[in-house]
């Protein structure tokens, strides 16, 4: 159905494709939310189902990317945030520290090993293990689905989500510092050159 869809208003300015996949992600987020889970999880299966899809459609892609991140995305961060108790994460500092690097070494031992397959050199391997060393979004889900069908009370759920926030954060933050991709970083220094030699 998207398929027809896309083909007979791609293009058009009042972007009724982009309207139709929000209208299919609306029913499923009601149906999730009807069910008694979270409503950002269908995004996921849609995102899945139709990743093949959108490969034809980049434009468009990159149109309901920015629209989810400007509209949506901060609201959902907004509540899964409110939720959090800071008394909580003072209480279990400790824990928060052994359970960030225990998910940290878990993702260098899942990760690190395949870039090695793959036969990226030492840096770009760690470089891309650490990037994966994420999981804000799904974690955050996982959480806030715990709390709010009372699988993990408040202080687990703030737990819960300061690891998964500092797990993506300060990962990312090593990556971009320490291990940033030489070749990438050569392109950029020849592409500053040239800009100044223009």
């Amino acid at each position: 159905m998207a398929k027809q869809v896309f083909e007979a208003y791609n293009g058009k300015v009042s972007e009724p494709e982009i309207k139709f996949v929000f209208f299919i992600l609306l029913i499923l987020a009601y149906l999730a939310v009807y069910s008694g889970s979270e409503a950002v999880l269908p995004a996921y299966i849609i995102g899945l189902s139709m990743a093949g899809f959108f490969i034809q459609y980049k434009e468009t892609l990159h149109k309901m990317r920015a629209i989810a991140f400007v509209a949506f995305t901060p609201f959902y961060f907004i509540k899964a945030g409110s939720l959090v108790s800071v008394k909580a994460l003072i209480v279990a500092f400790s824990l928060i520290v052994i359970l960030l690097i225990t998910k940290v070494v878990a993702k260098f031992v899942g990760v690190l090993p395949a870039t090695k397959i793959f036969k990226y050199d030492r840096r770009n391997g760690i470089y891309i293990t650490l990037l994966m060393s994420t999981g804000l979004t799904f974690g955050t889900i996982s959480a806030l689905y715990g709390l709010t069908n009372q699988y993990v009370d408040n202080s687990q759920y703030s737990i819960i989500v300061t690891v998964v926030i500092l797990s993506a954060v300060i990962p990312t933050l090593i990556a971009q510092k320490c291990f940033f991709p030489s070749s990438i970083l050569s392109m950029k220094v020849k592409e500053g050159e040239s800009d100044e030699e223009q």
